[in-house]
């Protein structure tokens, strides 16, 4: 490992536990938003489901910004290797908000039912991109077995 690499690696490791709690912090605040949301789409609140998916829609972008512009930046520096798969998960948010954003039209005019159908299937999505990332955080944050 480089000398620079050595010397940066503890800030980096750091960075990554802080952002760590933070996204655990968001992953929370996102699944009571998206409670919210599913409970005004039972009650056929359109108001109340309006005001949770607009929150859903900040909160998951600032969720994504964290990860892009501190988490993934720092598990980079640690692993190098691993930049085409934090670069793709990266491209994966971009995709995930425009989706989210194509939605938004629907809870306007379509009826609730079919908005809630159509928000199923992106949380379908969402879903499975958060599985991709958790396996590869995963993967990275094993210790390496000479650091044993």
């Amino acid at each position: 490992m480089p000398l620079a690499m050595e010397m940066s690696e503890p800030g980096l490791r750091y960075r990554m536990r802080r952002a760590l709690r933070q996204i655990g912090e968001q992953h929370r605040a996102l699944g009571e938003i998206h409670g919210r949301l599913a409970a005004a789409l039972e009650a056929g609140d359109r108001r109340g489901a309006t005001d949770a998916f607009v929150r859903f829609r900040h909160a998951l972008g600032a969720h994504f910004e964290l990860e892009e512009e501190v988490f993934f930046p720092a598990l980079h520096g640690l692993h190098p290797d691993e930049g085409a798969g934090l670069e793709a998960l990266g491209r994966e948010h971009g995709g995930l908000l425009a989706a989210l954003q194509r939605l938004a039209p629907l809870l306007e005019a379509a009826p609730l039912e079919r908005f809630g159908a159509e928000l199923a299937g992106f949380r379908g999505a969402l879903g499975a991109h958060e599985r991709r990332e958790e396996e590869l955080v995963s993967r990275l944050a094993e210790p390496p077995v000479d650091a044993v």
